[in-house]
C-alpha cells in the first residue's frame, strides 16, 4: 500500500511574539492529518520561546543561537521528515486546507507548489490584495525562463510548498545567502522539476513595520537592498546553470525588468550609496525598454505605460521624478496627471482598467453563455454564485440531446438568474452551433457584464463567436472546457482553438490533463483545473442513507457501455462470491452493452448477485444512491474517450459513501486516496478493494468519512462558486503596474 504522502511546517521565528501563536496555530490546525509542525527559533530576545514552550509535544521546537534565515532553514529542514516541507514565516499563517490542497495537487516531477496569499496588516484586516499582484503564478518547467530573464511570477516563502527530494539536493544553504535564503530556494528549486500553481489564497502573508523585503515606504536603503539582492541571484544563475547543462546569458543581471528600475530607483534617490558605481539613469533607461521590449511578456498597455516611466525617471530632476516612483511602487500615491495618461492610453488601446471594487460598489457582473444550463437542475452553481455576484445567463431556448433522445426546453427554476434564451443554428452540436449575432451584442448590452464566461470547448464555433465580442467590447472572456485528449483538428479548429486562447484571459479545464494540453497548446494565461459544476448538499444529503442491511450493497449508475467497464465489477462479483462474502451490485442505467452483460453474469453465475435497475431520472438519484453502500465507477479509456470527471463520484462522496474508480482520466484526482484507485482494466485490483470494504466495517466507514470531507471541502457548489469569484477578482482587480510591490524576500530572522 502506497504511504501517503507526508508534510514538514517548518515555522522560522526571531523576535515574533505578537504573531507567532497564530502561524503555529495554523500550522496546527491543517485538515490534512500527516502534517508535522517545526518551530526554529533564532536567538529571540522578545517573549518568543516561553510561547514555544507552551506548545509542549504538540510541535518539535528548535531553539538555537542568532544564526539568521539560512541556519534556521537549514536547521529546521535537518530535522523534518515531510515529503512535502513548506517554510512558513513567523509573522505569516496559513488557512486549514493549504497543506491538503498541496497534496491534491502534488505529482512525481513536482519541484515546488506555490499558492496565493491573502496580504493581511498587523491586526490580521485584508489589504485588499493578494500575492502575486499584477500577473498569474508561473506554472510548468520554468527553467529556461528563469535563465534568461533571472525571474518568474512567484510568491514570498509562505506561498511555496517544496519538494524534499529537490532540496536533498540543494541544502544546506550556502552562508552567502544567510539573509536571503528564501530566495536561494526560489531561485533555484524550479531548476530541478516543475512548478505547479494553486490559484486560491491558502495562506496570508503580512505587511508590517519590521518586514524585511515588503515596501510600504519610499526608502532608498531597500531599493539598495533590491539590487543586491538581484546581483546575488543572478551570479547564482550564472553558476549554478551551466552545472545542470544550461546556457545563461551574459547580460542576465538586465534581463528582468523589474531589476532594471530597482537599480534606476537606487541611483536616483541616493547615487552616492548606489552600489554600482557605473550606473548611469539614461544607460539605465535604454536597458530597461530593451527589457521591457525584448525579454518582457508584458501586455502593450504595460510595455508603453513603463516605457514612458523609463524615461520620465531617468530625465526628470529628483522632485519630479518621484511621483513617478511613487507611481509605481507605491499605487495609493499615484498622481493625478499619470491616472490621466493611462487613461488616454487605455482609451487608444480599447481597453478599460480594472478597478478594485469598494463594499458599496455594484455588485460583479457575470454572463454565463452554455448549452449546459438548459436542464434547470444544472443551473445550482449559478444560483449559489448569485448569492455573491449578479448572474446572467446566455442560454438556447431549446437542445437537441442526443443522450436524451429528445429536445430539451429551457428551464428556468431560479428567480434570481437573469436568463436571457436565443434562438440557435445547428442544435446539439455542441462544437459547431451558433447564436445569432445580433442576439449576443443585445444581451452584453443589456445586462452589460464585467465578465464574459463561455463554457464550450476551446474550439467550438460560439466560443470564437464570444471571444471576438469579447476583443470588441474590452471584455475579459473565461472559458470552460472538459476536453482531455489532444484531437487531430482540422486546420480552421486549429486556428479557432488559437484564436480563442490568445483572447481569453482564463481558462478553466475540467480535469487534469485537459490542464496539461493548454500548455502543450502554449496558452500563456491564467488557468485553473475545476469541474463545471459541483453538487447540492441540500439535494445529495448524507441524511438520506439508511442502515445497511446484511449484504453490502455494491452500486454504479452512468451509461451501460463498454468504456463504463461493468464487465469488471461482474468479474469482481465472480471473485467475491469465490471467496464467499455477502454483497449484491445494483447497476442503475442503460446502454447498449446490457444485454451482452447480463448473460456475462449468467455466464460467471453471479447473476443472483445483480439487480439492473434501468434507467433513473436525475430527481431520483439521491434516493437511488442512498441505498448503495459502494460506489464504483469502473471506466476504462478507449481510442475516442476517457473519462473527463464522473460527476456521479462526487455525488457519491458528498454523501458519505465510499467512492471506488478506476485511474482512467480524472476519476483518480477526484477520488485521491490511494486505498479507492484501481488501475483500469484490473478486476483483481478492484476485487481487493470491494474485499476489503465489506470485511472491515471500521475501514468502510472511515472511507466513508473521508469522501464526504473531500467532497466538502472541494465539490459543493458553494466551493466552486468561490473559487470562481476569487479568480474573476483576480483577473479584474489587479493594479496595472503592481507588479513591482511584490516583495523580493520576506525574511523573519534577524538582519543584525
Amino acid at each position: 500500500m502506497q504511504q501517503p504522502l507526508s508534510v514538514s511546517i517548518i515555522i522560522n521565528n526571531y523576535n515574533y511574539e505578537r504573531f507567532l501563536p497564530k502561524a503555529i496555530d495554523s500550522a496546527l490546525a491543517q485538515t490534512y492529518p500527516h502534517v508535522e509542525v517545526i518551530v526554529v527559533d533564532d536567538g529571540s530576545t522578545d517573549g518568543s520561546r516561553k510561547i514555544i514552550h507552551g506548545y509542549c509535544d504538540k510541535i518539535t521546537s528548535i531553539l538555537q543561537a542568532n544564526g539568521k534565515q539560512g541556519a534556521a532553514f537549514n536547521n529546521g529542514f535537518q530535522h523534518s521528515t515531510g515529503d512535502i516541507v513548506i517554510f512558513l514565516d513567523a509573522d505569516d499563517y496559513l488557512h486549514p486546507q493549504a497543506a491538503q490542497r498541496v497534496v491534491e495537487s502534488w505529482r512525481p516531477d513536482v519541484a515546488k507548489i506555490h499558492y496565493q496569499l491573502t496580504v493581511v496588516d498587523s491586526d490580521d484586516t485584508p489589504r485588499g490584495f493578494s500575492f502575486p499582484q499584477g500577473g498569474a503564478l508561473e506554472r510548468g518547467y520554468l527553467q529556461e525562463r528563469i535563465l534568461q530573464t533571472s525571474g518568474y511570477c512567484g510568491v514570498p516563502t509562505s506561498g511555496n510548498a517544496l519538494s524534499r527530494h529537490v532540496m536533498e539536493q540543494i541544502f544546506p544553504i550556502p552562508t552567502e545567502f544567510t539573509t536571503t535564503s528564501d530566495d536561494y530556494l526560489s531561485v533555484l528549486v524550479p531548476l530541478y522539476g516543475e512548478v505547479v500553481a494553486i490559484d486560491e489564497e491558502l495562506g496570508a502573508y503580512r505587511i508590517h513595520d519590521n518586514n524585511q523585503w515588503a515596501l510600504v515606504e519610499l526608502s532608498s536603503s531597500r531599493f539598495r537592498r533590491f539590487v543586491a539582492h538581484d546581483l546575488q541571484r543572478c551570479a547564482l544563475l550564472k553558476a549554478k546553470g551551466p552545472a545542470l547543462g544550461y546556457s545563461v546569458p551574459e547580460n542576465l543581471e538586465t534581463r528582468r525588468v523589474g531589476s532594471v528600475w530597482s537599480r534606476l530607483v537606487s541611483l536616483r534617490l541616493a547615487p552616492e550609496e548606489h552600489p554600482i558605481p557605473d550606473d548611469n539613469a539614461w544607460v539605465l533607461a535604454i536597458l530597461g525598454l530593451k527589457a521591457l521590449w525584448f525579454y518582457s511578456s508584458e501586455s502593450l498597455l504595460k510595455r508603453i505605460a513603463f516605457s514612458l516611466w523609463f524615461i520620465w525617471v531617468s530625465l526628470l530632476p529628483l522632485p519630479l521624478a518621484k511621483p513617478a516612483i511613487n507611481w509605481l511602487f507605491m499605487p495609493n500615491q499615484r498622481p493625478r496627471p499619470l491616472h490621466f495618461l493611462m487613461s488616454k492610453l487605455r482609451n487608444l488601446t480599447g481597453r478599460s482598467e480594472a478597478i478594485p471594487r469598494s463594499e458599496n460598489a455594484k455588485p460583479l457582473r457575470v454572463l454565463f453563455i452554455t448549452h449546459t444550463y438548459v436542464v434547470g437542475v444544472n443551473q445550482g452553481k449559478l444560483a449559489t454564485i448569485a448569492d455573491g455576484a449578479d448572474v446572467g445567463l446566455l442560454s438556447p431556448k431549446t437542445w437537441r440531446s442526443s443522450g436524451w433522445g429528445r429536445v430539451l426546453n429551457l428551464e428556468t427554476p431560479y428567480p434570481q438568474l437573469k436568463i436571457f434564451p436565443a434562438n440557435i443554428l445547428f442544435s446539439g452540436r455542441g462544437g459547431a452551433y451558433l447564436y445569432n449575432p445580433f442576439r449576443i451584442w443585445q444581451v452584453i448590452r443589456e445586462f452589460q457584464p464585467d465578465i464574459l464566461q463561455i463554457e464550450e470547448e476551446v474550439f467550438s464555433l460560439c466560443t470564437l463567436q464570444l471571444a471576438i465580442f469579447a476583443r470588441l467590447m474590452g471584455l475579459p472572456l473565461v472559458v470552460f472546457g472538459w476536453e482531455n485528449m489532444d484531437r487531430d483538428l482540422p486546420l480552421f479548429r486549429r486556428w479557432v482553438r488559437d484564436f480563442v486562447l490568445n483572447t481569453a484571459s482564463l481558462i478553466l479545464a475540467g480535469n487534469t490533463e485537459g490542464g496539461e494540453l493548454l500548455n502543450r497548446w502554449n496558452y500563456q494565461g491564467l488557468t485553473e483545473v475545476m469541474p463545471q459544476m459541483g453538487v447540492d448538499e441540500t439535494f445529495f444529503s448524507p441524511s438520506l442513507v439508511t442502515d445497511s442491511e446484511p449484504e453490502l450493497n455494491i452500486g454504479f449508475l452512468g451509461r451501460i457501455v463498454h468504456e463504463k467497464g461493468i464487465d469488471l465489477m461482474l468479474d469482481a462479483a465472480r471473485q467475491l462470491k469465490h471467496q464467499g462474502l455477502t454483497f449484491k451490485m445494483t447497476i442503475c442505467g442503460t446502454g447498449n452493452a446490457q444485454a451482452d452483460l447480463e448473460k456475462m453474469a449468467r455466464d460467471l453465475g453471479v447473476e443472483d448477485h445483480i439487480q439492473w435497475k434501468g434507467a433513473v431520472t436525475h430527481d431520483q438519484v439521491p434516493a437511488e444512491m442512498a441505498k448503495f453502500d459502494v460506489l464504483v465507477l469502473p471506466s476504462r479509456s478507449v481510442d475516442t474517450w476517457k473519462e473527463q470527471f464522473g460527476h456521479v463520484l462526487i455525488e457519491s462522496m458528498v454523501m458519505g459513501i465510499p467512492t471506488v474508480g478506476s485511474t482512467c482520466g480524472e476519476i483518480p484526482n477526484v477520488v485521491k486516496h490511494p486505498d479507492l484507485v484501481f488501475e483500469e482494466g484490473d478486476a483483481d485490483g478492484l476485487t481487493a478493494i470491494l474485499s476489503r470494504l465489506i470485511g472491515d466495517q471500521e475501514f468502510r466507514q472511515s472511507m466513508g468519512d473521508y469522501c464526504l470531507q473531500r467532497a466538502q471541502q472541494n465539490y459543493t457548489h458553494k466551493r466552486i462558486a468561490q473559487r470562481l469569484i476569487t479568480l474573476w477578482h483576480k483577473i479584474l482587480h489587479t493594479p496595472s503596474a503592481s507588479v513591482s510591490t511584490v516583495p523580493m524576500s520576506s525574511s523573519t530572522t534577524s538582519e543584525a
